[in-house]
């Protein structure tokens, strides 16, 4: 007889489940051994088996196609050994599905159009979801940017806050008559963020938009890099262009103009979602979660409402009249967004071979106290904020809310930060001994993987990180600044960066380099790696200490292949047996490029293949603005030796094959082949 100590799995139908049978079969029968109704109820049942010593491991099967939540599934510490799957395949939705499209005119523009009667009840949604991707805010101007007439505080220290503007006239004169200016969004990005704000008042009159949330940082016209170009997004009059989307509060319609022809009013699938989370597994300090596995599911529609507030963590709390106020974006990275699963204080779960889309803020977020927690052979895409971040608490915490030791691999990330554009595709905070391979990362406007989160040369938790073998190409696109394939940021003992391949990084203003360590990065090894096709260095340093690059490939970078910019004395940088390509720049550059200084201590290179790819003599290095040839660096300024000038012999240059050829004067400084077979998702 199948009784609750010998059953190894039950059975959730939403659609014609009941949460009065057992979940003990598939099917209804006399001894209402039917599916039940939710997931909710098949947790019960498991924690209520666990209290009374039934410890089998236990699978939940979801019989569903689609499976709808309005509120986070939450997994608390009486629930473990827990698998949860589609008994075939199920789609895990956070959004009600908009139907009855009929054909309509909207702005002159032909459209679809679906009345929601939701919205006349108080429900509002800021994202819409068509076949499976985002929809596009409509955007005014269509193309470029307004500049205010003035800000208020136009102060150009960085961490200046700023809440509203004055518009220019001729700007007002189009904004004024806008429908519903109030349900509108100011956006505008600068620096390595990208600021969004709902309205929160606006006198026509004086042309002053007072923003709901405070810049995160200064928006002064006086410096490029900080200037408030900005945009005015979910403006009705501005509804045009293919797969635009408007809700119209008066009227409680949407409105979708289709993105090709093969999309009809009858078989568009549109989607508002309601909840921001799917799953939360959350544990205590004291007793964590354990060995909750979540497989094979498909996981979409989440809202992506998102404001930031200050981050103790990252140094902001000086700036104590701001405490308790909203900011239009992070500091950085989209930080502290939060995710559609979320795990905090679990050890030993996993999320696998699922496929994560169309989601609000993060798919994936790690928080407190999470450990052992494999995230694995997933593909995410077109997500409003970030694909996997992860941070415990800093160095000094109490252990129990640290975060480590875990496995993210084998994921297909792509078409993120759809919404916040300043996410990453792996966010690793104050993290350690965590393994990120064989990730394929791409299409993003930011850093492809982020690790770390003290600046300067205070103690960091964040160490022998391992990230090795991952693709990363096709970020930043030109919006934003300060970027790298991989990126890396404080003291970082015992971390690991090898065997990857980062190409085709562009930045707007500065900053588009293959890998970058920040602030007072140190006593990290980056061996083995391939960086091409890069706005600005392969790699870059900004500032650290006794990093070590070896047997890396750098070539194509639009300016040095190689820059340390702060002066400091002591070694930033030890670079050995490396193939170090130019093109009419010189190899290394120290120093920043407004300032006539620069210095030889922070670099010292040992035994690298040097070329420049025009076939003039490449300069060795720029010290501040004076250059120096390999022979000065080596008799004059003694920052090498045994490196030398020569043609690496690529397989095909032109068409990205660094294969080198066996002939190669590569193999005269113990140049180790690098099998890009290896890198990227493999056996999958």
């Amino acid at each position: 007889m199948i009784n609750p100590y010998n059953i190894t799995t039950l059975y959730v139908s939403q659609k014609y489940g009941d949460d009065h049978e057992t979940g003990f079969s598939k099917t209804s029968g006399e001894k209402r051994n039917g599916p039940l109704k939710t997931i909710e109820k098949a947790l019960c049942y498991v924690k209520e088996m666990r209290f009374f010593g039934a410890l089998q491991p236990v699978t939940i099967k979801v019989l569903d196609e689609e499976y709808s939540v309005e509120k986070p599934i939450i997994i608390d510490n009486g629930i473990f050994n827990v698998t949860i799957e589609p008994y075939t395949k199920t789609l895990i939705s956070g959004g009600m599905r908009i139907s009855g499209f009929k054909k309509d005119v909207f702005n002159n523009s032909p459209c679809f159009s679906a009345y929601v009667p939701q919205v006349k009840e108080g429900v509002w949604f800021t994202d819409f979801y068509v076949d499976s991707e985002h929809a596009s805010f409509t955007r005014y101007p269509q193309e470029g940017f307004l500049s205010p007439l003035s800000v208020d505080n136009n102060d150009k220290n960085l961490h200046t806050h700023s809440k509203w503007f004055i518009a220019k006239k001729e700007d007002l004169d189009k904004i004024k008559n806008f429908k519903n200016f109030g349900d509108c969004f100011i956006s505008y990005n600068h620096y390595w963020v990208d600021e969004h704000t709902p309205i929160e008042s606006y006198d026509i009159k004086t042309g002053q938009i007072v923003c709901k949330y405070f810049s995160r940082y200064s928006v002064s016209s006086d410096y490029e890099a900080s200037a408030m170009n900005y945009i005015i997004e979910n403006t009705a009059e501005m509804f045009m262009n293919p797969n635009e989307w408007y809700l119209d509060r008066e009227t409680s319609t949407v409105y979708y103009i289709p993105k090709n022809d093969s999309q009809t009013p009858e078989n568009i699938t549109a989607y508002a979602p309601l909840s921001d989370k799917l799953f939360i597994i959350s544990g205590t300090d004291e007793k964590p979660v354990e060995n909750i596995t979540i497989r094979g599911f498909e996981f979409a529609y989440t809202t992506g409402d998102y404001m930031s507030k200050l981050d103790k963590r990252a140094g902001d709390t000086e700036r104590i009249e701001y405490e308790d106020a909203a900011f239009a974006s992070d500091g950085q990275s989209l930080a502290n967004g939060h995710g559609s699963i979320e795990f905090e204080f679990a050890h030993h779960c996993c999320i696998e071979k699922c496929t994560l889309h169309s989601l609000g803020v993060h798919a994936v977020r790690l928080k407190n106290g999470c450990k052992y927690i494999r995230i694995t052979d997933n593909d995410i895409y077109d997500i409003g904020g970030g694909g996997i971040s992860a941070s415990g608490e800093p160095y000094e915490s109490d252990s129990s809310l640290h975060t480590g030791c875990n496995f993210i691999s084998s994921n297909k990330i792509k078409n993120i930060g759809r919404r916040y554009l300043s996410s990453c595709g792996i966010l690793l905070r104050h993290s350690f001994s965590n393994i990120v391979s064989h990730n394929d990362i791409s299409d993003l406007y930011y850093t492809g993987i982020s690790v770390g989160w003290v600046w300067g040369y205070k103690d960091s938790i964040s160490n022998n990180n391992i990230i090795e073998y991952n693709h990363i190409h096709n970020l930043g696109q030109g919006v934003l600044s300060d970027m790298g394939g991989i990126y890396l940021l404080g003291k970082q003992q015992g971390t690991l960066v090898r065997g990857n391949l980062i190409h085709d990084v562009k930045s707007k203003h500065y900053g588009g380099w293959g890998i970058y360590t920040d602030e007072g990065s140190s006593y990290i090894t980056i061996e083995d790696n391939i960086c091409y096709n890069l706005s600005c260095n392969c790699y870059h340093q900004h500032y650290g200490c006794m990093n070590t690059a070896r047997n890396n490939i750098f070539v194509m970078s639009a300016d040095e292949p190689i820059k340390l910019s702060k002066n400091e004395m002591h070694t930033g940088m030890i670079f050995e047996n490396n193939i170090i390509v130019s093109n009419n720049t010189p190899l290394f550059r120290t120093g920043y490029e407004d300032e006539d200084s620069g210095s030889i201590h922070t670099l010292c290179t040992h035994s690298n293949l040097l070329y420049d790819i025009s076939g003039n003599t490449p300069a060795f290095i720029t010290i501040g603005k004076v250059k120096y040839s390999l022979e000065d660096a080596q008799k004059i300024l003694g920052i090498d030796d045994n490196s030398f000038i020569a043609n690496p012999k690529f397989a095909d240059y032109n068409n990205y094959d660094f294969t080198l050829s066996p002939d190669s004067p590569a193999y005269e400084i113990g140049f180790k082949p690098i099998d890009v077979k290896k890198i990227g998702i493999i056996n999958r």
